[in-house]
């Protein structure tokens, strides 16, 4: 038992720390009330939950923005509304004479799934529970296990059910697989035309080789399959999102992305786990802007020599806001800036949505992660799109170019051409990203830009640099096909026994020391060189029946102790949302 002055100091903190808690959550349950309230006496429009991420109609008003049918459509903030996705499908109708078959296909199929936004007389779908027949099933109706709305409010649930098979042979792994299943449901609905809602939950069982299940960056972060080693697997994702007229406030948690790039996103992905955060977002004409505070799950591990500047009980915490405007008619601009701090409990100072964070950070002490990104969309002519990020992790002037560990930047840039040599509906990527030494990493201890030990970001480690190229083919409505080449180098610590010998910055979880050089080199190291080419291809046999397979050839060569390896993996997934 801790007693005496020390023992007095520690009882004041946990209760200072309840406090905090305690009014942190008073505070939410007021604006929860306040939110509430204004939802009750105000009226607007239709369904303003968002559109999950992961859904095809992004990857539709994308090559819509290059093709010119929507001009400076920017997919770098995503999810989106499902009535502003509405709005941008009326946009490309009223263009339709402009599309191909194909494209005019799609459109239709999208018109269906947003119709309740678009004009709600018109909705036909097929409800499970109220007497769909087989011709509905087997239709390509929407599809929902119960749907309802009238004036006031609405609701929709949905069957989820997926399974997969991977399987891998060659050098790394031998010959070995892995099954899952997984099955949930998703509600979602509108009260009032103010207050979105989205809940969706799943769960799902695991066979096989669990050391190749945790390729997957979704398993690897999953507490309840690595901590608890369960054969089991759990994933949430569930909101409250206000409309208040001009501007959104939403609580809750659900994958988000940022950033430009294909292969990746230098700011946000979804390798890492889902977020919970509170998030404020508007719009006005071409002007976005988004403020995002998120709680993470901190690092598992302790990389010994790094500094200690937080308590280890603290909470990890980010904070991002980020505008984006167009100009000339024909260029996105968009400037972020992203702080990844801990504390026993958020810090006003990175609370207030248009704070200015690096400085605010140098005022509590230089003791957090603060990075600066600016990206950029220029449409040069109808069906092609140049794209680029610059991302800066910490910058010294006086030491550019010569080799400061501390001058930490990440670039990313690439074209998107859409129907080329004049082939229609077939497209094309070509994607250079750069992440320099010790860029996501921090000197202080927890300050990493991760979650639960996973990248935030591009899926590169530090050190790395990645070409990657895509041809995309989309003949028909329900069918969709990529082939991809990648080629990846990553310059890796040097680890002996266990332990990191030499840091070169290609660990995002392993910050600089001071016993480590403060010169280092790009791709210095141990090297890594990966060659990956992939053919993908995703069938819509019926509307929200999905099936997907995969075919990858990936070779690699680690210059020391000079090994190669070559791997053929497989897999194919079947997926209903009804």
């Amino acid at each position: 038992m801790i007693t005496g002055k020390a023992g007095f100091i520690m009882n004041c903190a946990v209760k200072i720390r309840r406090i905090t808690k305690f009014n942190l959550w008073l505070c939410l349950r007021c604006l929860c009330v306040a939110i509430f309230t204004l939802f009750w006496i105000h009226s607007s429009r239709c369904q303003i939950e968002n559109v999950p991420v992961g859904n095809q109609v992004y990857e539709f008003l994308d090559r819509m923005g290059v093709r010119g049918i929507l001009p400076l459509y920017s997919n770098t903030m995503v999810p989106l509304s499902r009535i502003k996705v509405a709005e941008l499908l009326l946009q490309i109708k009223s263009r339709k004479e402009n599309l191909t078959s194909a494209e005019n296909q799609f459109l239709e199929k999208f018109m269906r799934e947003f119709m309740q936004e678009i004009d709600p007389s018109k909705e036909d779908v097929a409800v499970l529970l109220k007497g769909s027949s087989i011709e509905d099933i087997l239709s390509d109706k929407e599809k929902y296990v119960y749907a309802y709305h009238d004036s006031s409010a609405s609701m929709y649930a949905e069957f989820l059910g997926v399974f997969e098979h991977r399987a891998i042979t060659g050098d790394l792994h031998n010959s070995t697989n892995a099954s899952f299943e997984q099955h949930g449901g998703r509600i979602r609905g509108t009260v009032k035309n103010r207050l979105g809602y989205y809940l969706q939950a799943t769960n799902g069982s695991f066979f096989g080789d669990k050391a190749f299940a945790v390729s997957d960056p979704r398993l690897r972060g999953n507490i309840k399959f690595n901590n608890l080693n369960s054969p089991y697997f759990d994933f949430t994702e569930g909101y409250l999102r206000a409309d208040l007229s001009w501007f959104n406030v939403q609580f809750g948690r659900e994958y988000t992305l940022l950033g430009t790039g294909y292969s990746g996103r230098l700011l946000l992905s979804d390798n890492a786990p889902v977020l919970d955060f509170l998030k404020v977002d508007a719009q006005y004409k071409s002007f976005k802007f988004e403020f995002i505070h998120a709680s993470l799950v901190g690092d598992s591990a302790y990389f010994g020599g790094v500094k200690i500047a937080e308590p280890i009980e603290s909470n990890k915490y980010l904070a991002l806001h980020r505008v984006q405007f167009s100009a000339f008619d024909m260029l996105n601009l968009g400037v972020s800036e992203m702080i990844i701090y801990q504390r026993f409990s958020p810090e006003f100072a990175y609370l207030n949505p248009v704070n200015f964070y690096k400085s605010a950070e140098h005022s509590l002490g230089d003791r957090d992660n603060a990075f600066l990104n600016f990206d950029a969309e220029f449409f040069p002519g109808r069906g092609f799109k140049i794209y680029g990020t610059w991302l800066i992790d910490d910058i010294d002037f006086s030491k550019i170019g010569t080799g400061w560990w501390g001058n930490e930047f990440a670039w990313q840039g690439g074209l998107y051409a859409a129907e080329v040599a004049g082939l229609p509906d077939l497209d094309a990527v070509v994607e250079y990203t750069r992440i320099e030494p010790y860029v996501y990493s921090n000197r202080i201890y927890g300050n990493d830009y991760s979650h639960n030990n996973i990248g935030l970001g591009h899926h590169l480690e530090p050190n790395s640099d990645e070409w990657f190229l895509q041809l995309a083919y989309r003949p028909l409505e329900k069918l969709r096909t990529w082939i991809t080449y990648t080629r990846m180098r990553h310059g890796d610590n040097i680890i002996e026994n266990g332990h990191v010998v030499k840091n070169v910055g290609g660990n995002l979880l392993q910050g600089h020391r001071d016993t480590d050089a403060d010169i280092v080199r790009f791709l210095e190291g141990n090297l890594l060189i990966k060659h990956y080419i992939q053919l993908r291809a995703a069938y819509e046999f019926v509307n929200n029946f999905f099936l997907t397979g995969v075919y990858e050839y990936r070779r690699e060569r680690l210059e020391s102790p000079g090994i190669t390896s070559t791997d053929h993996y497989f897999s194919i997934q079947a997926r209903l949302e009804y």
